[in-house]
């Protein structure tokens, strides 16, 4: 590989004793203080509730505690303290989650992503909506590698899973919380909920936000971008049907309204004449990075509503029927400029998303078996629009020259599942499941060209139903997921478990919006990777300390690798390989104390990804630095009649490329971000003020970049800047 790799390879070799070392001065400290007992984490990483110390599933997971504390309040907050989480997002409009180096960083609404989301155990398709106000939360799980045994769609990379606070309480509870910060932030939550009748109970939540843009509009009357303006409200109802049947409904609304974002920092740029990657000049439109000069104002609306009814069912002999059921339905119009002021090119994308699915799970255990089998049903539907103007793409003389493109996908999924869980022993458990996936979608795609000015009359370019390739205009897709397992407690305290996943996702088509991809190419296969690992779990100092470690191997057939050249997306399928490891060290050495330590370390390969004049290059994951680390250190001590908690956390990230192509343009420098808060929590525990800066060190660091080297700049999105605050809330 290139220097980069060897200097990271070295980097690796130093920071491991390092964290040894930090590891055995907490240990000695631990021995000299007071005891204080870690708090029990409970996960349904396997569809029920276990403690996490019994899972053989490489997991992190945060209570609502924990997601107080670190200020987390959207679905993207929680990825500095996940071992080898990484984030993508040129706008709230759409994100993209990277675990181990597995994402998908093709910004196109048609697609799904290989690390899914779910919300109360349903699956959330696009990509659009997974950036979300996060509030009234009782947990949040993330799980990587394969899970497509028991989580039904697409799971190759892993899983988040956000689990809202539901109406279970029976007295009244609730909360109000405000926020004022920097940016002309300001926002305001709260939730009530309980009775509302012997079997009944209910609760109501919401969140509402707004602050302005942090990239800085350097053009007269165009606004500053990377703003937020929205609120989202859920209600929840529970009942009990008899006391064998509980039914649960989840139905959330979300706005966002003119939100202001579509500003890049731009910089010129050449290109590789071999490959026709962009080539850093260091050459910028704007003095600071986190500056734009956009001649166009961009935005972004989304409305979605989503519906979650949960029935489970106590049956005879330790046996449950659990059906979910949900709907949701979003529309979203984004707008951009996307020569971020280089020249005028706007870019339009508009996409109608809605989705219904269904699951029934049946569960039970004996002695010495626990198992579950079940059926799921996806059904989804893309409406989108794409619209590119401009001379600068359209290679003309007319701004008025534009490509329109209509895109309908309907997509139907079924699966047949079940896993079984053996104890072979006292100390050993076999576990094994398997699911059969059926996919069926289909395309239809008609691009318009028209150039207003000259008069040209809006001509009918492409039709992909008339198109002579067998095929092209759907896919038909069956194939097996399956997971082998073997789980051995030598002690109460410890697992060590070793597992073998196959995981699935199904092939798409890249929505070509100027015609610069082969018409062959348009649609992609799908992938297959076979995961193995070995996880190691302890629990140690009398419950003081818990240690969680993992290391795997990553074989892929197909991987589907993302190339953005001359403006066109396109996914290709390549053979590719990884192997690393995760290490989550967490400490209550004494009354008041808590420590959390995490590492993650990567090394990947994508055989062929393709290059701009049609050949390939050997290239790393994307997002995917070598090694990453992450911190939290927290101290509680009583002071004014109540409590006085300090907090810093943080997390450092190794060189990496932002792009799957690995061009120089996306090539990243290592850098770490600083958190810091302090706490006021009253004697009755009822009244809470946090006095919060984030990214203290002002560091930066990007979150996307555009290549379009070929016609002379790149763009890039920057994180947000050192931000403070304060936040006051209320308890009932």
């Amino acid at each position: 590989m290139n220097g980069q790799s060897q200097v990271s390879q070295g980097m690796k070799f130093r920071v491991s004793p390092m964290l040894c070392c930090i590891g055995l001065c907490v240990t000695l400290i631990c021995s000299n203080l007071g005891a204080q007992v870690l708090e029990e984490v409970i996960v349904t990483a396997q569809k029920r509730e276990q403690s996490l110390q019994d899972v053989g599933i490489s997991v992190t997971a945060f209570s609502s505690e924990q997601l107080l504390n670190l200020g987390a309040t959207n679905t993207v907050d929680i990825v500095q303290q996940v071992p080898g989480l990484q984030v993508s997002a040129f706008t709230a409009a759409f994100t993209v989650f990277n675990l181990r180096g597995i994402s998908q960083n093709n910004f196109q609404d048609n697609l799904e992503a290989p690390v899914a989301v779910y919300v109360d155990g349903a699956y959330v398709a696009t990509m659009n909506a997974v950036n979300a106000r996060m509030f009234d939360m009782s947990r949040v799980e993330v799980l990587r590698g394969p899970q497509g045994t028991l989580f039904g769609r697409n799971t190759t990379g892993g899983l988040l899973h956000f689990i809202t606070h539901g109406a279970e309480e029976t007295e009244l509870n609730g909360y109000m919380e405000g926020t004022l910060g920097d940016y002309d932030q300001y926002a305001l939550e709260g939730a009530v909920g309980g009775a509302l009748g012997d079997k009944v109970r209910g609760r109501l939540a919401g969140r509402f936000e707004q602050h302005d843009g942090y990239v800085e509009s350097v053009t007269p009357g165009i606004r500053d971008a990377h703003g937020a303006n929205g609120f989202t409200l859920r209600g929840s109802l529970q009942s009990d049907f008899s006391d064998d049947v509980v039914g649960d409904l989840r139905v959330t609304y979300s706005d966002d309204s003119d939100v202001p974002t579509g500003g890049y920092h731009l910089e010129l740029a050449g290109f590789d004449p071999v490959t026709g990657f962009g080539i850093p000049t260091g050459i910028a439109l704007t003095e600071g990075r986190r500056q734009h000069a956009s001649i166009l104002e961009g935005r972004f609306d989304r409305e979605a509503w989503t519906a979650t009814g949960t029935v489970t069912w106590s049956l005879a002999n330790d046996t449950e029927l659990v059906s979910i059921t949900n709907y949701l339905e979003m529309d979203k119009s984004y707008l951009e400029d996307g020569a971020g002021g280089f020249g005028y090119f706007p870019v339009i994308f508009d996409n109608d998303f809605n989705q219904l699915s269904q699951e029934l799970r049946l569960s039970g255990q004996s002695d010495r078996l626990r198992w579950q089998t079940g059926a799921y049903f996806l059904d989804m539907q893309w409406d989108m629009y794409q619209n590119l103007s401009g001379a600068i793409i359209h290679g003309g003389t007319s701004d008025g020259q534009s490509t329109e493109t209509f895109s309908v996908l309907d997509s139907s999924n079924w699966s047949l599942f079940g896993q079984l869980e053996y104890d072979l022993a006292d100390q050993w458990v076999l576990i094994a499941g398997l699911r059969y996936s059926d996919d069926d979608k289909s395309l239809e795609m008609q691009r318009y060209y028209s150039d207003l000015p000259s008069g040209i009359p809006r001509q009918l370019l492409f039709d992909i139903a008339d198109v002579p390739i067998d095929g092209i205009d759907s896919i038909s897709y069956e194939d097996f997921a399956g997971r082998l397992q073997l789980n051995w407690t030598p002690t109460d305290n410890t697992l060590i478990y070793t597992s073998i996943n196959r995981g699935i996702k199904g092939g798409n088509w890249s929505i070509d919006p100027l015609g610069q991809v082969a018409d062959a190419n348009l649609k992609h296969d799908e992938e297959v990777l076979l995961a193995y690992e070995v996880g190691y779990k302890t629990t140690f100092l009398d419950g003081r300390a818990r240690l969680n470690s993992s290391v795997f191997y990553y074989d892929y057939d197909d991987y589907q690798t993302f190339s953005f050249i001359t403006l066109t997306p396109q996914v290709a399928n390549s053979d590719a390989s990884a192997y690393g490891g995760e290490v989550e060290l967490a400490l209550a050495p004494a009354e008041g104390w808590d420590f959390q330590l995490g590492a993650a370390f990567l090394d990947s390969d994508v055989d062929a990804v393709p290059d701009v004049f049609g050949g390939f290059v050997e290239a790393e994951f994307p997002k995917a630095p070598r090694i990453s680390l992450n911190w939290l250190g927290r101290y509680e001590w009583s002071m004014l009649g109540g409590m006085l908690a300090v907090q810093v956390d943080g997390n450092y990230n190794d060189k990496q490329y932002l792009l799957g192509t690995n061009a120089l343009v996306s090539e990243d420098d290592s850098y770490s971000v600083w958190n810091g808060s302090l706490a006021y929590i009253s004697g009755d525990e009822k009244w809470r003020t946090t006095l919060w800066v984030k990214n203290f060190t002002d560091s930066y660091n990007r979150l996307y970049v555009v290549d379009a080297g070929l016609l002379g700049f790149i763009e890039d999105v920057y994180s947000p800047p050192r931000w403070w605050g304060v936040t006051v809330r209320y308890l009932w």
